[in-house]
């Protein structure tokens, strides 16, 4: 079986890190709530975990055939 790219992972990746990054800008420069901290953190978290799991499926870690 061989694994498909139907899409393109540097734009994927270049995309989600760039939102990623806006989010870690804008924790570090504004003024924010504690709850506004923590919902900025959690997607901040969230962007890292869909890269990770990009990364994971563009170089077929875990794909067991």
């Amino acid at each position: 079986m061989t694994n498909t790219h139907t899409y393109n992972y540097q734009e994927i990746k270049d995309r989600l890190e760039g939102q990623k990054q806006s989010l870690l800008h804008k924790l570090q420069t504004q003024a924010l709530t504690e709850q506004e901290r923590e919902a900025i953190q959690m997607s901040i978290d969230n962007y890292q975990y869909i890269l990770d799991l990009v990364e994971m499926n563009h170089f077929g870690r875990g794909i067991h055939y």
